[in-house]
């Protein structure tokens, strides 16, 4: 698969991976085809994360077919005190 045909979307916390699939296959004899095969569709999958994701920060590397997400947690603001008035 190339890198082109695949695609990743974040929406809070969930990521979607899309990638449209194609492939070809033949078997010739001189000139000849004896065999020709296409497969073509579209895959995706989509993963719910337990915390929100920063997306300014996330990351997608693609390299020899593998495909790694750097997909940092959203920061919390911690246990927030309020002042009684």
């Amino acid at each position: 698969m190339r890198k082109d045909d695949i695609q990743v979307s974040l929406d809070g916390s969930v990521v979607t991976l899309r990638a449209e699939v194609k492939q070809e296959d033949s078997q010739t004899e001189g000139d000849k085809v004896l065999r020709s095969e296409r497969y073509y569709g579209a895959v995706s999958r989509s993963l719910q994360l337990p915390q929100d994701i920063e997306q300014a920060q996330a990351k997608a590397k693609y390299d020899n077919g593998i495909l790694m997400l750097t997909l940092p947690k959203k920061g919390g603001t911690g246990v927030q005190h309020l002042a009684i008035e």
